[in-house]
């Protein structure tokens, strides 16, 4: 074996000059806390965000709905004079 192949050999039997170290009881208990812990902050969503949430909604169905009454109204309104408008001036469109 040349000195290259033995150094790659140390290389791939170095694992087992390491030992394993258990790990303490406290890491332990801080990683079986993470997921406790994680859902608790994205659980719940403040009640007060809920409320104006359904409010802006309710007050933009209202403005929609406000908005095409008024809409409604005025287009019929604009037809009826438009055909008031045409019979007054009927006699120009003979010019």
């Amino acid at each position: 074996m040349n000195q290259k192949e033995k150094w790659i050999e140390d290389q791939m039997n170095a694992e087992s000059f390491i030992e394993h170290v258990p790990p303490s009881e406290e890491l332990m208990n801080r990683l079986r806390a993470i997921p406790s812990q994680v859902k608790t902050t994205y659980d719940t969503v403040p009640k007060k965000v809920v409320w104006a949430v359904a409010a802006s909604i309710a007050i933009l169905l209202f403005v929609n709905v406000i908005s095409f009454s008024n809409y409604k109204t005025s287009n019929t309104e604009t037809t009826s004079q438009n055909e008031v408008s045409d019979s007054y001036f009927s006699y120009l469109k003979q010019l």
